[in-house]
């Protein structure tokens, strides 16, 4: 039997207005915070040194976590709409509550880190430029060397955002009773997340070498380094997680369902719940670990496991936003330590942890004279964090949080609706949901017929440019 709707969820229903999840900027945090680490274990030299770093280097699993928050609040608002009388966002104001939320800040990190503290390149050429401000980078071969290696995830996020009223007027472009709808958006999430392992297949088997005089010759060569193939940047496309911000969708579509029928399962509401999702969550990123036993930056990957690996990773994220959606958000420990002050607010100012943090390693390096691989890892992850949070908080104060205060002036939702089709109309303002920073991360393919070459999926790493020895990643 079903239970009764949490408080938050009845609010919703009283007061119209979008649900808020406060364990989400907690998820942010630890999201943004295992990337940080991820990048300071490989470039302290943790990572290939010590045995934990098959567990260190599979830490930009938390790229996962921030699709799949993306994926659901990006859509809860068109899975509520779809599933009640509300009418469905304007576009013009979904657009621009993206576009403030994303732009600005991206644009002050990669100006600031190529023009004033000159720890990155755009590449030569007003092309590298462009290509880099306007979220392209992915689609270049030439262009991912440069610029904010991690910024990749920005370039897929914003391709989802495109995509996503797309998909929204596709699946409620008739009329339909509500259990029909149900189905049409279950069904179309389903064939998302068949989109995803049908364009992984096709990537990783496409050949990127011949064989010359009995050895393997990847067709890049001698400019692997400067100009990889263009088919090792498939994988950083929004089709290759397309399962993963289904997921998200999914979530969006039961908690929207959850919501017009004002019942939960009583299953989470029981204090169990959070304990054992994440404990399922833990076991996952053993098995995550597992799979990939590799530690270096670059490994050979063949297609089954890549695609267990991903979907290993959209369990572990599964997992772990399951209590932050559902169920009390005030009743366990865990959710205590999502909502307390200090995750909260490294959760506020985790876009700016993510932007920034990749490239002010190369800056701390050059205020201490270490060198990569030469640092004890938590020395490294300290003064990193030491750096960079107050980079972030000064960006959130100075430029993000003016402009999330004019963000949250526009509507979500566009006023009442006739029927499930996505609109352009303005409508009366309306409290917003909290939404995702749109953070994330990769692995970059170098593949043969049956097999191909990845990278960190996190985005640590570049080629190095200044004499070192590490070899770091380009695809991030």
């Amino acid at each position: 039997m079903a239970s009764s709707l949490p408080d938050p969820a009845a609010a919703e229903i009283a007061s119209g207005r979008p649900r808020h999840f406060p364990g989400f900027d907690g998820l942010r945090a630890m999201s943004a915070l295992a990337i940080l680490l991820c990048h300071t274990a490989w470039t302290s030299g943790f990572t290939s040194r010590s045995f934990l770093g098959a567990y260190t280097s599979r830490l930009d699993t938390s790229v996962s976590v921030f699709f799949m928050i993306s994926g659901f609040l990006m859509y809860r608002p068109f899975a509520v709409s779809h599933l009640s009388e509300r009418e469905s966002p304007t576009l013009r104001t979904y657009f621009q509550r993206r576009l403030l939320r994303i732009v600005p800040a991206y644009w002050l990190a990669l100006t600031i880190l190529t023009y004033g503290l000159h720890v990155i390149s755009l590449g030569p050429g007003w092309q590298g430029v462009a290509i880099h401000y306007l979220f392209l980078q992915i689609y270049f071969p030439s262009a991912v060397f440069y610029g904010i290696t991690q910024a990749w995830t920005l370039c897929t996020e914003m391709a989802f955002y495109f995509f996503l009223p797309l998909f929204a007027f596709l699946v409620a472009r008739r009329k339909r009773n509500l259990t029909a709808q149900l189905g049409w958006e279950l069904g179309g999430i389903a064939v998302l997340y068949l989109i995803s392992i049908a364009f992984r297949s096709w990537a990783i088997l496409l050949p990127l070498g011949k064989t010359v005089n009995g050895k393997f010759v990847f067709a890049c060569t001698p400019h692997c380094l400067t100009q990889p193939s263009y088919s090792s940047l498939l994988v950083n496309w929004l089709p290759a997680y397309l399962d993963v911000f289904g997921l998200g969708m999914l979530l969006a579509v039961l908690s929207a369902w959850s919501v017009e029928r004002r019942s939960e399962s009583p299953f989470f509401g029981r204090r169990l719940f959070p304990w054992a999702s994440w404990a399922a969550a833990g076991l996952a990123f053993l098995l995550v670990a597992d799979v990939m036993s590799n530690h270096n930056i670059l490994y050979v990957v063949s297609l089954r496991m890549n695609l267990e690996r991903q979907a290993l990773e959209g369990i572990i994220a599964l997992l772990l936003l399951l209590p932050a959606v559902f169920g009390p958000q005030d009743t366990t420990l865990i959710h205590r330590f999502l909502r307390s002050w200090p995750l909260a607010s490294l959760g506020v100012i985790s876009y700016g942890i993510y932007l920034w943090h990749g490239d002010l390693i190369t800056q701390v390096f050059r205020w201490t004279g270490w060198q990569y691989g030469g640092v004890p890892f938590w020395l490294l992850s300290v003064a990193l964090l030491a750096v960079t949070i107050p980079v972030a908080t000064v960006s959130y104060f100075c430029l993000e949080r003016p402009l999330l205060q004019l963000k949250n002036r526009t509507s979500v939702w566009g006023g009442r609706r006739a029927s499930g089709r996505t609109t352009i109309e303005s409508g009366p303002p309306v409290e917003p949901a909290p939404e995702t920073d749109g953070i994330s991360s990769d692995g970059r393919q170098l593949s043969t017929d049956k097999v191909h070459v990845e990278g960190h999926r996190d985005g640590s790493s570049k080629p190095d440019l200044q004499g070192t020895d590490i070899l770091e990643n380009p695809g991030r």
